[in-house]
């Protein structure tokens, strides 16, 4: 063999070494990034105007609540308040703040949660309403805080849902810029174990760890949350290896992913549910409403209920992964559900009866009417594209009413446009322009006041999109609120709860899980949280303890002995040293030229699917 023929294979052979050698470090730093995929991600992180469900998986992890939740139970645990004191008539609340400092280093004091419940919790888009029965807040020194409330109020302990953030950043910008289009200069100052570090809008989030923070210290140095162009890119890059975990899988691909090599997939229960909602708002509250008054008669809403197999939507819209709902509460709730009274089995023939009765008759299209009201109403759902579930069933929904002579016309719109027509105002007053819709609602992790409170009438112009109104239901409300005794609260709501069913604002349908998937080659120490007895991979907004045990799988698979999993890809590196050395020498006594060595390409994921 010539010289140079030696050469330029020793060449090669050195070449071959190095790159392989680059991969030990660049292994290890790959282990250290919990990479996140969905296909939503925030506009913006300011909590003032965030409206994004996606906000909450980052605030929870960058800041605490005033009281966090406990991952085994979502009861009250220490969060930004170590402890607490509740006066004898229970309207003031006096906390401890905790010895903690912000991620920059300065001292968290009682001055930054009175600044943040009394400017988030009353200018935030989605805090306002927290802290509506707060009279005041005293800050006596800086580790003392005293909350002082107009009657007694449970959600102050463990249902004060308001990220705290750091006075000396954010007071500093006026409430005018706040409330509009402030963006927060990065790193995200904040209390949690990881803080945003890089916001890179339909591409990236970049947490890295706080340095101050003063929990256990995280098995992660990074998280990266990967925006990709739809939902089935997220999980073809899952099983492609190219994100670690998904916290929102689509109902129809997760018996699939289950099937996956190295893809472990986890059905929770969760505080989230689909109604069929009612235009319900009295004449004397919206005089100017579009709704077919049909739609406002209880006959035609209780038969609706019997009409409709929610378990067939189950299984059709959601694949089977959702289960049939019984009321207005989520039985997630476990200290608070109790199966209402009425749960309505599907049975067409007592529908037929409900409506006969009500003097509703079959005209010659077979569509009921009676006294000139038809039985004909508008049903709108968010498009295909934007949720499928929904679409789904709101065909199935018309194919069943149809069956006992009432007429829903679907018409799929985008999310913007159903706002729009159910915050309709004229005049200053609600206006709302629909006869029905199918909508979704996620409630707070522990507390089930803020899903109990649409159906309240001081909702009607805010949250409440049904437009209901019952001044007993109005008075359970404020009882519950301020009853501090879960069982004594639990009786409460189940009288609210079983006046719902009856009143029929909300036909809720099913019951929607928490669908997530991981690779169990890339994460350990994976358990249920939130509760612990069937929960999630980790609590999503509800806190961040659960991000604190996963782990890298290699940490937890290499061996002591074997020098860890950069060891085993050095031992590996040195075997194919020889082994290649020896197939260089004998390939140069039987070949006349030198080839290059080939590699087996690998289809990146294309650009246009993130």
């Amino acid at each position: 063999m010539s010289t140079r023929l030696i050469r330029k294979s020793i060449a090669a052979l050195v070449a071959l070494v190095a790159s392989l050698l680059l991969l030990v470090p660049a292994a290890s730093a790959q282990d250290d990034v919990l990479k996140i995929g969905w296909s939503q991600d925030p506009q913006t992180l300011n909590p003032f105007i965030g409206l994004d469900e996606q906000n909450y998986i980052v605030w929870a992890i960058n800041w605490d609540l005033l009281v966090n939740l406990d991952p085994e139970d979502l009861s009250p645990a220490p969060g930004i308040a170590e402890s607490w004191e509740i006066s004898d008539d229970r309207k003031t609340v006096t906390f401890k703040i905790a010895d903690k400092k912000w991620s920059d280093g300065v001292p968290v004091t009682s001055a930054d949660v009175k600044w943040t419940l009394e400017t988030l919790g009353e200018e935030g888009e989605l805090f306002a309403g927290y802290t509506g029965n707060v009279k005041s807040i005293r800050t006596p020194d800086p580790k003392t805080l005293v909350i002082e409330t107009t009657r007694p109020d449970a959600r102050i302990i463990g249902g004060l849902m308001i990220y705290i953030l750091p006075k000396h950043i954010w007071g500093k910008v006026p409430l005018s810029e706040l409330t509009t289009n402030y963006q927060p200069s990065l790193p995200l100052v904040g209390t949690g174990p990881f803080i945003v570090t890089e916001f890179d809008r339909g591409r990236t989030i970049t947490m890295d760890k706080n340095p101050e923070f003063s929990g256990s210290e995280p098995k992660f140095d990074q998280i990266q949350f990967i925006k990709y162009g739809n939902q089935d890119a997220v999980e073809r890059a899952l099983q492609l290896g190219e994100i670690d975990l998904i916290p929102d899988v689509q109902p129809s691909n997760f018996d699939r992913l289950a099937d996956e090599a190295n893809v472990e997939t986890m059905n929770s229960p969760s505080v989230t549910f689909t109604e069929l909602a009612f235009n319900m708002c009295p004449k004397e509250i919206c005089p100017d409403a579009n709704v077919n008054p049909a739609i406002q008669d209880l006959p035609v809403r209780q038969a609706l209920a019997y009409a409709i197999d929610r378990e067939r939507i189950n299984q059709i819209a959601a694949s089977g992964t959702s289960f049939v709902a019984n009321g207005l509460l989520p039985s997630s709730y476990k200290d608070f559900y109790q199966e209402p009274e009425e749960t309505y089995p599907f049975d067409p023939d007592r529908a037929n009866e409900i409506l006969d009765e009500a003097g509703y008759l079959p005209g010659d299209d077979g569509i009921r009417e009676k006294d000139g009201d038809r039985l004909s109403f508008n049903l709108y759902t968010r498009t295909r594209s934007e949720a499928a579930y929904d679409a789904q069933a709101a065909k199935l929904v018309a194919e069943m009413a149809r069956e006992v002579g009432i007429e829903f016309k679907v018409q799929e719109v985008s999310v913007d446009k159903l706002t729009e027509l159910t915050v309709r105002h004229v005049d200053g007053k609600p206006a709302p322009d629909f006869d029905s819709f199918i909508w979704a609602w996620t409630g707070d992790a522990y507390d089930p006041s803020l899903l109990l409170g649409l159906m309240t009438t001081d909702e009607i112009g805010g949250s409440s999109d049904s437009f209901y109104s019952n001044p007993e239901y109005d008075k359970l409300f404020s009882e519950q609120a301020g009853e501090f005794d879960v069982e004594k609260r639990k009786a409460l709501i189940h009288q609210m709860v079983n006046i719902i069913q009856r009143d029929l604002p909300y036909l809720v349908l099913t019951e929607d899980p928490n669908l997530q998937a991981y690779r169990s080659d890339r994460i350990a120490n994976v358990n249920p949280v939130c509760p612990t007895d069937g929960g999630d991979i980790f609590c999503e907004q509800a806190g961040y303890e659960p991000l604190l045990d996963l782990a890298p799988a290699s940490e937890t698979t290499s061996g002591e002995e074997s020098g860890g999993s950069g060891g085993a890809i050095i031992a590996v590196i040195i075997a194919a040293v020889l082994l290649l050395g020896g197939f260089f020498f004998w390939r140069s006594r039987r070949r006349s030229r030198d080839d290059a060595l080939e590699e087996p390409d690998e289809e990146p994921l294309e650009e246009s699917e993130r």
